[in-house]
This record gives C-alpha cells, structure tokens and sequence, in this order.
C-alpha cells in the first residue's frame, strides 16, 4: 500500500508538471528552443558608431530581469559586440518570464542579434527557471515570438537612430 501511494503521488507531480508545459517526459523532450538569432540588418555607420547607438537601444528596451542586475554585461564597441542580459513577460494564463544572454554583433554598414542560454519561469508553476521545450502544448512558440520582438525593437531603434541624430 505504501508503493501504491507513492505511485499515485508521483503520477500526479508528473501529471502536473505536464500540464504546466514546463517539462515534458524525456522522450517527448528531445528538443528544446536554445537560441533565437535575427536575420542582418542594414545600417548606415562604422561597427563603432552601430555598437554605440546598439548600447542606448539595449539601455532604453531591455531589462535585465534581476533588481539591481546588470543589463550590459559586456560592451567592446571597437570591436561591434555587447553582451547584455534581457528578461520579458508574454502571456495571459498562464504568465511566463523568459530570459536570455542578448548579443549584438555590428560590422560596417550592418548587425545581427542573437539570444541564447534561454530560459522560461511562471510563478503560476513554481518550478523555477528551465530550458523551454519544444513539444505539444509547452507554448513555445510563444516565447520564440517574444524573444523575436524584443530583438526586433532594439534593431528598429537602432535603425531609426541614424534618422534622429541630427535634431
């Protein structure tokens, strides 16, 4: 009777987390979403003067999920790279935390964003931070789209920056 209990007890954490879209059985969690890269941007400017505007567009769109976090993490503007963190909210029902490592790669005359070390959190499954598994019913797609648009806001502002430089 004691094995049975467990049994039961086991199967309805499993049943749970399942449902959750959170974690999946191993068999069916054979893939998880690990990185989201944009495709390259045209702009006008030296790597320097891309990384530049970059770094006010990371600063006045991304967050970096922790109070008191560090949002850029690392910033080589010579080089065109900055590393930063980034944390966003999607979702209804349930409300999902999703974070990311974002870089920003910029060579002369354009730039890439890649996102990876991607996690989602919900309070609603209290589960803490996991890789986001690409099965039936774990939703993400959703958290691919919100990982995309937050890429696609900085490359819009960094983009439209070249335009507001001159006021």
């Amino acid at each position: 009777m004691r094995n049975g209990g467990r049994a039961r007890h086991a199967l309805s954490i499993t049943t749970a987390i399942a449902l959750s879209g959170v974690m999946a059985t191993s068999a069916e969690a054979a893939e998880y979403l690990t990185e989201v890269a944009s495709g390259v941007y045209q702009t006008p400017g030296t790597a320097r003067e891309i990384a530049t505007r970059a770094q006010t567009c990371i600063s006045q769109h991304l967050a970096s999920g922790t109070v008191g976090g560090q949002l850029i993490i690392n910033a080589d503007l010579d080089g065109g790279i900055i590393v930063a963190n980034s944390a966003i909210e999607y979702g209804s029902m349930p409300r999902w935390k999703i974070r990311s490592r974002f870089t920003f790669e910029a060579r002369e005359g354009r730039f890439r964003i890649q996102q990876s070390s991607l996690e989602r959190f919900s309070d609603q499954f209290n589960v803490g931070w996991n890789p986001i598994g690409k099965w039936t019913g774990s939703q993400w797609r959703k958290a691919e789209e919100a990982f995309v648009g937050s890429a696609a806001t900085v490359a819009q502002c960094v983009q439209n920056k070249v335009a507001r430089d001159d006021w």
